[in-house]
């Protein structure tokens, strides 16, 4: 029996910078309502999951934002339950070297608003290109730091935070186990979630070996989701 399922959000649950499609929001609802815990691990801040996730009307979701960084159970503001995983120092000082490198090489690039790691925006392919030669450019200084580049962005995360390790603390907050877990998602930072549990489901992952099986769409995994907890 499935206790928990997690869903990565931009590019699974939503296309990127849109909201969930009204008949998927119905079909979150109904999996709750079957007994499954519903989750949201996103390498966005749980601020911003928050909003989002007030508008589902689920009775109990979940929060996991910076790519398992930060926890948070419900979405009263502020928290009752949050939790933030630990990491080291070389890892603050990687955290700062780049983000002054980057304010002094890609003046005026916006950062989203994050609890522990750094995720700069950039606006143009030009800025994608220098902010990458920023990180080339210090590499042998950087210590304890995963570097992830997406479409629309670049993530870096403290080294040991993953989507794995922060399923691991949640499963541990919930009482569900690694087999009990489903992990929906789409991208690279998904991969470590879809090796911690249980039943890893992607929504057009490339490397279609990273998971159990895969859709085209989040419809058609959430009505896959739906056979595997009735």
């Amino acid at each position: 029996m499935y206790k928990l399922i997690v869903f990565d959000l931009d590019g699974t649950l939503a296309a990127l910078g849109k909201g969930i499609l009204p008949q998927d929001l119905a079909l979150l609802r109904r999996l709750e309502e079957a007994g499954a815990r519903i989750a949201i691990c996103s390498g966005k801040p749980t601020y911003y999951l928050c909003g989002l996730m007030r508008q589902v009307g689920l009775s109990a979701p979940v929060l996991v934002g910076e790519n398992g960084a930060v926890i948070q159970l419900g979405v009263d503001l502020p928290p009752k339950d949050y939790f933030v995983a630990p990491y080291s120092d070389a890892a603050k000082c990687s955290i700062r070297l780049l983000r002054d490198a980057l304010e002094r090489g890609v003046p005026g690039m916006w950062y989203q608003p994050n609890e522990v790691g750094l995720t700069p925006f950039p606006r143009s392919d030009a800025e994608f290109d220098a902010v990458q030669r920023v990180i080339d450019t210090l590499a042998p200084e950087l210590r304890d730091v995963i570097i992830y580049r997406h479409c629309d962005s670049f993530d870096i995360t403290p080294e040991g935070i993953t989507k794995s390790s922060g399923l691991a603390r949640l499963g541990a907050l919930l009482g569900v186990a690694p087999e009990e877990t489903i992990a929906v998602g789409d991208g690279v930072n998904d991969y470590p979630m879809f090796e911690y549990a249980g039943l890893s489901v992607g929504v057009n992952v490339k490397d279609e070996g990273r998971v159990d099986v895969n859709f085209a769409s989040a419809h058609e995994a959430l009505c896959f989701l739906m056979e595997q907890v009735q």
